[in-house]
């Protein structure tokens, strides 16, 4: 049984993951039940990803066990078909035997049976896909060996969303050889009354053939519309030898469900599809028709009954909405007509016919009433002519609906072909040319049910330029349809033509990337390409996983960049607070942003997609209401099973959506699943909705300087450095500045001067110190009182032997301070890039400094943020794991847009607060403030000045 158990393992879940998704198997989640026990309705996580699924749970007093429990596992997960519904799951544990199968949303065809809605054409194709499956289970798969059911009845034959019939429950099945005319057991009896092959039931000899005779029960159940057994007296009145009695005497019409059925049937359909029902249930096992020989006649069932489903009235209404009416003589000559295609309800609808004879409808989209739920533009101008040169759109005038408010859409199709699946398309062109390649989201609601689509040029555009995107699929039920779509906000406008009724295409077998299918298989909307590079194109755009709850992209190196929606990653608070979400159209996800409301959350992310070997960033992708390239976040958090709490002050923007990051850790990965908790202690500061937990890629940040860097601010002289052209030609301007020192200067040679220059000396007053770069480059510095420093508060200059002006300033108290110079234009180099730098030291309490100073710059009466300046080293990106490769890592890579404090060699401290550019004249306004993020006091900052020097 281990060695069993191990090739199954990957099917096991955890009873507390089933007791969850079926809210502790509660009555209400109850779908149906048999021999097996009761089946439960759940959603959750299977090998194959997260869906809704189907709970099976063994109940041993109705007769079934463990072989049985056992042997469904073994048989749907070697033998998988199209019509065979698939295991995704099981449980072994706690006393509970539970197996877990993909969720047929229409039930089983049993509860179906006396439907007046199931058409004839209906019936039929379900039959011939459950007699599919059945026969694969009886062919040979190339290991000699056939599966016998043992227990095929409608009950086990289960309907999906498209009405797919796919047969279930394997606890019964037997296995034997396939190289023999007739493969046969002797065994004991199991199975259900009515549906048992006689001589199975009398001698016990159970043959391929036996499941032959169950299915011909079904094919008469199908045809009667009722069960083949009714309750009378105490037992059950077996009804089959009453309809193969009634068919012989050719009163099949005292049989057919005719509330359904009987409308538009085929008599020639009808007759394949008896005569092939009665040869299943003959006596004679021989005279039997293998199921392969089923699924033949069924086929010519279904076709011969194909033509009778056009219904003939819609050919007379469609010939009157055309415009001008159509004239025809035969149902050909009308079919001819709209294989041309022609306009309807006053040029509102285009209506044409695929090879197959379906019905292809378009709608103008005037005809879908678009409304405004936002704003206030009027209706009609919103409706216009297409700018350029756009080709007729085929509706009057080529006019388009401007799609970038909120607005909803009532769609009509009054000219479907019945019981065929159709996909719904918008039909669309951007307005303008440039927004064609951009990360550009179709966000919608149908039904109630948020959905996103992506758009992908390289397969969504045809080759007049428009594009066709589908929204939705569904199976048609009759030849008219009503559909409400709830379009959200867009950034970027659309010019949309109409919505179209397209019959949906044969899945056509896209190549197969090894790399990359499970990507393709787990994507949330169809993916089509035809070669390696068009897949790899799509997925550098992103596509969204998992049943729209993950996002997967490449980058510009092809490495995998992953990120899990807050809606499939948040953990529960305990409290039961319930958990809110923001719709937004920045968001990549249908649910949008997670609305924390200033408190802590948890989170539980795991990935199996990432890239191995390769430097990872963990992130909060988050909205805010502020704005800038980088914005204060101060958010606080920790991973499972640690005890230090980390924080992370500032979050840089995304450059595609305006979203902002903040970067959590960093970790090599090796490939495997990573299954990483977070807890969140606060909500951080300016954090409007959280949209998930992105896995990047490091982006290696090479120019940033350690802490333990130093700078020397005092330059020494060697000969090496000196620009001997400089030297022996010293500017005139420079001799100029030698005027402004308040000390005498002396030389004797070329050299001795450029000495005195490089070293640097006083100037105007003693507050401010000139020297030049070893290119000849001016640099200055600004004692604090040159700077004009203001603050809210008597802030004090004293003396100091530190400081080469002999005084600073000593911030008393105030949550910011500004700095203004007007710099005169003999003291800076012309046509020159130059760092602004503060000097500076802390008081011994360094506590409220760690967090980073908020730097703007005042430009006539308005102040722009201009950078973050850390005044102490800031925290770095905790690691989580071993360090494959020490070469990969930046701790600081965080803060690639912040400046960071550099100790320089002459004591004090340093950090970039600006940069400018002083032109021909260099004369340059400084006015610079600095706060604190969070209004702290920035009591006991002492102020040495600010330097000033060539980038």
């Amino acid at each position: 049984m281990d060695s069993f158990t191990k090739e199954f393992e990957h099917l096991f879940i955890k009873l507390e993951d089933i007791k969850s998704a079926t809210n502790n198997f509660d009555k209400k989640k109850v779908i149906g039940g048999g021999g097996f026990g009761k089946v439960y309705m759940g959603e959750v996580s299977h090998y194959k990803g997260r869906s809704m699924v189907a709970f099976k749970r063994l109940d041993r007093k109705f007769g079934q066990g463990d072989p049985e429990f056992w042997k469904e596992i073994m048989m749907l997960s070697r033998y998988t078909h199209e019509n065979l519904i698939s295991l995704l799951g099981y449980c072994n544990e706690g006393g509970e035997m539970i197996l877990v199968y993909e969720h047929a949303s229409n039930g089983s065809l049993d509860r179906h049976l006396s439907s007046t809605t199931l058409t004839w054409t209906q019936r039929i194709k379900i039959c011939l896909d459950a007699a599919r499956g059945l026969s694969y289970l009886h062919e040979d798969k190339g290991n000699h060996q056939r599966v016998i059911h043992r227990d095929i009845k409608s009950s086990n034959i289960l309907l999906d969303e498209n009405w797919n019939s796919k047969v279930s429950d394997m606890g019964l099945a037997r296995i034997g050889p396939a190289n023999q005319q007739y493969t046969a057991f002797i065994t004991n009896i199991v199975g259900t009354p009515g549906y048992l092959d006689p001589i199975y039931l009398h001698m016990g000899i159970l043959t391929k053939e036996s499941d032959v005779y169950s299915f011909g029960v079904v094919l008469l159940e199908v045809l009667c519309g009722r069960l083949c057994f009714e309750k009378y007296n105490d037992g059950f009145l077996n009804l089959v030898p009453t309809w193969k009695k009634s068919c012989k005497l050719n009163e099949i019409d005292k049989l057919i469900f005719k509330d359904s059925i009987m409308k538009n049937m085929d008599p020639t359909s009808l007759v394949t599809f008896t005569d092939i029902a009665l040869r299943c249930l003959n006596k004679s096992r021989e005279e039997r028709p293998s199921m392969a020989d089923v699924v033949e006649k069924l086929e010519i069932a279904l076709k011969s009954q194909e033509p009778n489903d056009l219904v003939p009235k819609m050919y007379e209404e469609i010939g009157k909405a055309a415009v001008p009416p159509l004239m025809y003589r035969s149902d050909e000559e009308f079919k001819v007509l709209l294989s041309k295609g022609v306009l309807l309800n006053g040029g509102k609808t285009w209506l044409s016919v695929n090879k197959k004879g379906e019905h292809i409808e378009s709608i103008y989209i005037e005809a879908c009433n678009p409304q405004l739920t936002y704003g206030s533009t009027n209706q009609e101008e919103l409706l216009r002519h297409p700018t350029g040169d756009i080709v007729n759109s085929r509706f009057p005038g080529g006019r388009c609906y401007q799609y970038e408010y909120e607005f909803k859409a009532r769609v009509r199709g009054q000219y479907l072909t019945p019981q065929i699946p159709y996909t719904l398309n918008l039909v669309f062109r951007y307005e303008y040319q440039s927004d064609v390649n951009r990360y550009n989201p179709l966000r919608y609601k149908i039904d109630g049910e948020p959905k996103v689509f992506i758009i992908y040029p390289s397969t969504h555009m045809r080759e007049d330029g428009w594009f066709v995107v589908p929204l939705y699929q569904f199976t048609t039920q009759h030849t008219t349809t009503d559909l409400q779509f709830d379009f959200e906000y867009r950034y970027y406008n659309l010019l949309v033509a109409g919505i179209e009724f397209q019959p949906s295409e044969e899945k056509v077998q896209l190549p197969v990337f090894e790399e990359y299918q499970h990507i393709v298989e787990a994507a949330s909307q169809s993916l089509i390409y035809t070669s390696l590079d068009e897949l790899k194109q799509i997925l550098s755009k992103g596509v969204l996983l998992n049943g729209f709850k993950t996002w997967f992209s490449l980058n510009e190196k092809g490495q995998h960049c992953y990120m899990i929606s807050m809606k499939d990653c948040l953990i529960p608070n305990q409290d039961s607070t319930p958990q809110t979400y923001n719709s937004d159209y920045k968001s990549r996800f249908p649910a949008g942003f997670y609305q924390p409301n200033k408190k802590g959350f948890k989170t539980h992310v795991k990935t199996q997609f990432l890239s191995p070997s390769i430097t990872y960033t963990v992130k909060l992708v988050y909205n805010s209401s502020s704005y800038g390239e980088q914005v204060y976040v101060d958010l606080k958090y920790r991973l499972r099973g640690k005890a230090t709490t980390s924080v992370v002050y500032l979050a840089n923007q995304r450059q595609d959506d305006w979203l902002y990051m903040a970067e959590l850790y960093q970790f090599t990965s090796d490939g495997s699943i990573v299954d990483l908790e977070f807890f969140f202690e606060n909500s951080g500061t300016n954090i409007d909705g959280v949209e998930g937990i992105m896995f990047q890629p490091l982006e290696i940040v090479a120019d940033q300087v350690t802490k333990d860097d130093k700078v020397d601010n005092i330059q020494a002289i060697s000969d090496s450095e000196s620009d001997t052209n400089w030297e022996q030609k010293i500017p005139n301007d420079y001799e100029e500045i030698l005027n402004l020192s308040k000390d005498s200067l002396r030389w004797t040679t070329k050299k001795e001067l450029y000495s005195i220059f490089r070293r640097g000396f006083l100037i105007n007053n003693g507050q401010q110190w000139f020297s030049v770069d070893k290119h000849g480059k001016k640099c200055l510095l600004l004692s604090a009182k040159a700077t004009w420093v203001i603050d809210d508060k008597n802030s004090a200059f004293v003396s100091s032997d530190e400081s080469r002006f002999g005084e600073v300033l000593v911030i008393a108290a105030g949550k910011n301070f500004e700095l203004v110079n007007e710099i005169k234009p003999e003291v800076l180099s012309a046509d020159t890039t130059y760092a602004s730098y503060f000097v500076y030291k802390l008081p011994s309490d360094r506590s409220k400094f760690e967090c980073p100073l908020e730097v703007c710059h005042k430009s006539g009466e308005y102040y722009f943020k201009h950078i973050y300046s850390y005044l102490v080293s800031p925290p770095n990106t905790p690691v989580i794991g071993p360090k494959f490769d020490e070469n990969r890592y930046n701790p600081l890579n965080r803060h690639k847009q912040s400046a960071l404090p550099r100790q320089r060699s002459d004591g004090w401290m340093e950090v970039k607060v600006w940069e400018f550019k002083s032109w021909s004249t260099p004369e340059s306004s400084m006015h610079l403030k600095l706060e604190h993020s969070v209004k702290k006091d920035l009591g006991g900052l002492i102020i040495h000045g600010i330097e000033l020097r060539p980038i």
